[in-house]
């Protein structure tokens, strides 16, 4: 009789240990995976932001932090046309200061390497080449795709919508 009671006590005990590390481990992979799905989104919101944002008293840096948070055609697309982008906002003396509205995860793959979010964003743009032309507002809606890469959440391609 003790021989069975010491014995159901470590399969209980056993079992126990098991549901708990069980437990533990989905909490950890829920809470991995909630952080993830966070940072895409700041990802994508982030390079909104600077896509916004261009002043051409800081030009070169403005268009450093957009490659910065890009990745892939995105990136090379941004590469490719950052001198024409750079020699009108210096030609026009521009400065246009985006806000984000809003972003939202759309979707996350399985493995939690690539996902899609949605942006929106308005931006105001002046110039300060004496013009009298009154300000323009500007707004814009992507659907951005971004890809973990190295840890880091980047946009590999950023598509405007209507």
């Amino acid at each position: 009789m003790r021989r069975a009671l010491t014995g159901g006590l470590v399969l209980l005990v056993a079992a126990l240990s098991l549901a708990v590390y069980w437990l533990a481990r989905a909490r950890t992979d829920a809470l991995a995976a909630a952080q993830d799905r966070e940072m895409a989104v700041q990802a994508a919101a982030a390079h909104a932001v600077s896509l916004m944002s261009i002043d051409h008293r800081r030009i070169d840096d403005d268009l450093k932090r957009a490659l910065a948070t890009s990745t892939g055609p995105q990136r090379a697309q941004y590469a490719a046309g950052q001198a024409a982008l750079r020699a009108a906002t210096l030609k026009n003396k521009a400065v246009q200061t985006g806000v984000l509205r809003a972003s939202a995860l759309a979707s996350i793959d399985g493995g939690r390497r690539t996902a899609q979010v949605l942006i929106v964003g308005d931006a105001v743009i002046h110039w300060e080449d004496g013009r009298k032309a009154p300000p323009e507002e500007r707004f814009f809606r992507w659907r951005m795709d971004v890809t973990k890469a190295s840890g880091l959440w980047l946009v590999s391609r950023a598509e405007l919508v209507q």
